[in-house]
């Protein structure tokens, strides 16, 4: 996996995640990737799966009408958003903050990664990605 950034879509497994994404209609694929993660034990949880429950968070914000405001250009994900507009995300909030919860926890693999980042200085950079998460859980809220 290829990581250039702190931001959610600053990793390959999300922008490739968010095409597939683009292509759907309705909240079945933000729903099944949540529910990886959500119900994965620490042991079974995946890097990969953890950026990509990021990025279906972010979607959720966006399907609220709260998009992020530090993100890169997320024209598509406005338009997808807007096509599903209307849609009951109140049932799949839960699911967004069990999986947030592991990401957050000490034995996620994405939450180890960023504590033992390969950035210059390791402190500020977990703390960045640790104030992303928080951003996204405050939106789906």
């Amino acid at each position: 996996m290829s990581v250039w950034g702190h931001e959610i879509f600053d990793n390959d497994s999300a922008c490739d995640w968010q095409e597939k994404l683009l292509a759907s209609e309705g909240l079945s694929m933000v729903e099944g990737t949540l529910g990886i993660v959500a119900q994965s034990t620490p042991e079974d949880t995946k890097l990969v799966e953890c950026c990509q429950a990021l990025a279906a968070c972010e979607a959720l914000a966006h399907l609220r009408g709260k998009p992020g405001l530090h993100e890169t250009s997320l024209d598509a994900l406005a338009q997808w958003a807007q096509r599903n507009r209307g849609t009951d995300t109140a049932g799949v909030v839960p699911l967004a903050k069990q999986a947030l919860q592991r990401i957050l926890s000490k034995d996620c693999p994405l939450n180890r990664y960023w504590q033992d980042s390969p950035a210059a200085d390791k402190s500020l950079a977990y703390q960045q990605w640790l104030a992303t998460v928080d951003d996204v859980a405050a939106r789906i809220d």
